[in-house]
């Protein structure tokens, strides 16, 4: 799978890489160049595969609005394919995915341009907010890095320990679509020996490893990183310019939870509260130190996380099911990876097919290299999944997509090497954490993952006449539901009634109401 020279540095990269964000492109999905992948009636027949021309696109609400395409430009591109080739890289193969083409550079213009949602600013203590692009494709946080405090959008991954971001050295596509970090001008800098290199099915992030300071959440920390030189083409289709890695286990590039913790700046908590883009309103938070008691409604009921994969400081938990309209699911796989920096669900076959045989109306496909399955779009119920007893919903508008007129596309697949690679697995991403509050928990020596009830999110409001315009924590004007483009400047579910449980060691943060005035906007949805 990875090609380093030796046997000793292969194993060390794939500890450092072993459990990563998970690469998934889906095929609305676009750069900034224009590179993107909709749904196409001919993509439906050739297994992802098409030459694609506008007239030919298929458009369909719940999912990101394609850019506009070159008539004359070929793409055979296979969002799942891309897909796989990241949970690959978790568990150790690597399908074959389609590198950047000849006429990516036809549009480049310099630095992030992608159309990015960003968060209302929060007021509690630790907090940050959470961006997003997608709608609900990735959610990544802002950092400011070095000496010249340099802004990068960060991906907050609790699969994995790896933390770097891109380079200026990096003159790449991917990278120069991005912003980029100039370590050479950062007086703070740190060089460390060894190189940076992680592999990512679709190509390796290389670069040099070392220490500098980050402005995060409102303190400054020393923190170890990765700068990359060259990154993975895929990147691309991603709008954060580097991973900030939450998991605990040991990494090439340090342990951010533990540093943390060595230099006395927060506890080992991470508390996540993900927006969903269709609520209007970006109320996305990370709290690092504790927990916002804000966020949620009810009790955060906990699961600790089993010897072995505490061991190896993997936010792992037993999953004690699924279910559909009632009925339980009869599934062989016991514990679920939680992790934040993958947008969709992933299982083995099996058990996604012992899923969608509760689902009236579904059709399994085989692709290369992975299941997915098809729904009447008139299917309106929510699965549920049941972690330490506590039943918490996925509705059907986060794990459905639609793609024809009554066709809607599942956002949980089946991935035939998962068993082979991580028996009894199944990789709950961000479709299932926007509708909880999450915990991350490795305070004491301990590891545990609590789950409540998400507070509603604000409504939209409107100042009226006023013309007065509220920005976010990165200066950048929010209006409801709306995303911002350019280089940044400077349902609940109803679980049963659990016992409280505090977080011990965090800070302590106050619920605090936000009361934000909106700016008059129009509100429009472009058909494409």
């Amino acid at each position: 799978m990875l090609r380093p020279t030796s046997f000793l540095t292969q194993l060390t990269l794939w500890v450092a890489a072993a459990n990563a964000f998970v690469l998934f492109v889906p095929d609305d999905q676009c750069d900034p160049s224009g590179h993107c992948g909709p749904f196409t009636k001919s993509t439906r027949k050739h297994g992802g595969h098409s030459t694609r021309s506008n007239d030919e696109v298929v458009s369909y609400p719940l999912v990101a609005r394609p850019r506009p395409v070159f008539k004359d430009e070929d793409e055979p591109f296979d969002r799942v394919a891309v897909a796989m080739a990241r949970v690959a890289q978790k568990f150790g193969h690597s399908p074959a995915v389609r590198a950047r083409g000849e006429k990516d550079d036809k549009n480049y213009v310099p630095g992030n341009q992608y159309t990015i949602s960003t968060p209302i600013t929060p007021t509690s203590e630790g907090s940050t907010g959470i961006y997003q692009y997608g709608p609900d494709f990735s959610y990544f946080i802002q950092i400011k890095l070095g000496s010249q405090q340099t802004p990068m959008y960060m991906l907050l991954d609790t699969g994995a320990a790896n933390t770097w971001v891109m380079g200026t050295e990096c003159t790449e596509y991917a990278c120069r679509i991005h912003n980029r970090f100039n370590k050479s001008t950062s007086t703070s800098w740190e060089p460390e020996a060894g190189p940076l290199e992680i592999y990512y099915g679709s190509g390796t992030v290389t670069g040099v490893l070392g220490r500098d300071n980050m402005l995060l959440a409102g303190k400054t920390v020393k923190v170890s990183l990765g700068v990359a030189n060259h990154t993975a083409e895929e990147l691309r289709h991603y709008a954060f310019e580097g991973i900030l890695g939450l998991a605990m286990s040991n990494s090439v590039t340090g342990t951010f939870m533990h540093e943390m913790r060595q230099q006395k700046a927060f506890q080992p908590i991470v508390a996540v509260s993900m927006n969903r883009h269709s609520d209007g309103v970006n109320d996305g938070q990370v709290t690092f130190g504790g927990v916002d008691p804000a966020k949620y409604v009810g009790e955060i009921k906990y699961a600790n996380v089993p010897e072995e994969e505490k061991k190896n400081g993997e936010w792992t938990i037993p999953l004690d099911g699924f279910s559909f309209d009632g009925k339980k699911a009869d599934l062989n796989l016991t514990k679920a990876v939680i992790d934040t920096g993958t947008t969709y669900i992933f299982a083995s076959p099996a058990d996604v097919a012992a899923l969608f045989k509760l689902v009236p109306g579904s059709t399994m496909e085989v692709k290369t290299g992975y299941n997915e399955y098809t729904v009447p779009c008139s299917t309106k119920t929510a699965f549920k999944v049941t972690f330490g007893g506590v039943a918490y919903e996925i509705p059907a508008k986060d794990w459905m997509a639609q793609v024809e007129d009554n066709k809607c596309l599942s956002r949980i697949y089946g991935y035939p090497d998962l068993a082979e690679f991580r028996p009894g697995v199944w990789v709950m991403g961000d479709v299932f954490l926007k509708n909880v509050y999450s915990v991350f928990d490795a305070v004491n020596g301990n590891m545990r993952i609590g789950f409540a009830n998400k507070a509603a999110p604000p409504k939209p409001t409107s100042t009226g006449n006023t013309g007065a315009v509220v920005t976010g924590e990165d200066g950048r004007p929010i209006t409801p539901g709306s995303s911002i483009s350019g280089s940044p400047t400077g349902e609940a579910a109803s679980p049963e009634t659990v016992t409280p449980q505090t977080v011990s060691g965090g800070s302590k943060v106050g619920g605090i109401a936000f009361a934000l005035a909106w700016a008059v906007v129009a509100w429009a949805m472009v058909a494409v």
